[in-house]
């Protein structure tokens, strides 16, 4: 047997996990699937064989009662996941936790990868492999920027290699506490923690924090999802089949430009450089769309016009919006004149940096970063056609 898959879940009607799609997701490239049922009180136990009785051939349940006696650092996660490790026959698993899933144009790359390391001789092959992380936020419309949260986790291991699940069950290493050797696949986890309806996942982050602080941890959950669109950015793409139902009934409570930002400013000024090329197309791309919305908008590509502005509408620039599409490029002495105008003047700034070098200290002057891609590329990349949508998404439109 080649690839196992595995799990651990408890209470998922209760807190609205969403291991059913959690599963589905993996069953296509896995050889089994074994999941380890923790005693529960809103029947998972029958969810779970529901499952199993759908794919009697694939799917293996345990049952047990975890120790609720364990509340520290949320260890009895990786205890749960390794008792579901201990029963895969498989020479590689790959795991996921109850709110995640796979999407199905990648499941064959992911596979591949496995049988191709699994044909190579054995001190060639790595010990995990790493799969990059989209983190949804709120619900389904925003994720968390990479350097906020993990931008990449262990989610495939050699068995033979000895990993266990470490720590909180985020990730795996080797029994003695050593890293595992690795290799980063270019496939995505869809991480679903953090998008269910805010009444629940309200009520799920004081049960989860036992895990970690005891019954009487006395943290703060009445706020689900704090909004800080600095860490976050709206999502581009499509997500795995299986969530078509969950996401049809998450319009209704997930996040959209207009409930997080009120537009409330006069004209947007969008500077750019003429000497770039896809900076000039950008520009022209998005004045024609917020004209069309009804938007003034002031093109500024040169320190000529910015002065100009400055001098012109310097009493009532606290009621605009600024696009910067050349934050990146702008040098170091002209930046603080820049800088200082561009946060006493506007309601909202936004750089927008799609090669990801954008320094801390040019990003404290930003309400909200766009980023097409982190600077260490274990993060995600926008297509330059959604750049527009991107950041008329950023200015509430």
């Amino acid at each position: 047997m080649l690839l196992s898959g595995f799990t651990f879940i408890r209470n998922a009607i209760k807190f609205d996990f969403p291991i059913r799609e959690c599963v589905e997701s993996m069953l296509p490239i896995v050889d089994e699937l074994v999941i380890n049922v923790g005693k529960s009180e809103d029947g998972t136990e029958d969810l779970m064989r529901q499952l199993q009785a759908a794919n009697p051939s694939k799917i293996k349940l345990h049952f047990n009662t975890w120790d609720d006696q364990q509340t520290k650092d949320g260890l009895v996660l990786s205890v749960q996941t390794n008792l579901a490790l201990a029963h895969c026959r498989g020479r590689w698993a790959l795991y996921l936790q109850g709110d995640e899933a796979l999407h199905e144009s990648e499941l064959r790359a992911i596979r591949e990868a496995v049988e191709k390391a699994d044909g190579l001789a054995v001190n060639d092959q790595p010990e995990a492999f790493e799969l990059r992380y989209l983190h949804f936020y709120g619900g389904y419309s925003l994720i968390q920027q990479p350097w906020n949260w993990y931008p990449t986790e262990i989610r495939i291991i050699r068995r033979d290699s000895g990993a266990q699940s470490f720590g909180d069950a985020q990730t795996f290493r080797r029994s003695n506490g050593d890293k595992l050797s690795t290799q980063l696949l270019d496939a995505h986890v869809f991480h679903y923690g953090h998008a269910r309806a805010p009444e629940t996942m309200a009520r799920k982050n004081h049960y989860f924090h036992r895990f970690w602080h005891g019954d009487g941890h006395g943290k703060k959950t009445n706020e689900a999802y704090p909004i800080d669109l600095r860490n976050l950015v709206w999502y581009w793409g499509t997500h795995p089949a299986v969530y078509a139902e969950r996401i049809r009934l998450g319009v209704a409570w997930s996040p959209t430009p207009k409930s997080v930002i009120a537009p409330h400013w006069e004209t947007v000024s969008v500077v750019y450089s003429k000497k770039d090329t896809k900076q000039v197309l950008l520009a022209e791309t998005l004045a024609r769309e917020l004209r069309h919305r009804g938007h003034s908008v002031k093109l500024i590509c040169s320190t000529f016009s910015w002065l100009k502005s400055v001098y012109t509408t310097w009493i009532s620039r606290h009621r605009n919006a600024l696009i910067d599409l050349n934050t990146t490029h702008r040098g170091i002495l002209w930046f603080p004149c820049w800088a200082g105008d561009a946060l006493f003047a506007y309601s909202l700034r936004i750089a927008h940096a799609p090669d990801g070098r954008l320094s801390k200290f040019r990003k404290t002057f930003f309400n909200s970063v766009h980023w097409g891609h982190h600077e260490n590329k274990n993060g995600f990349a926008v297509p330059e056609a959604k750049w527009p949508e991107q950041l008329l998404k950023y200015l509430g439109l």
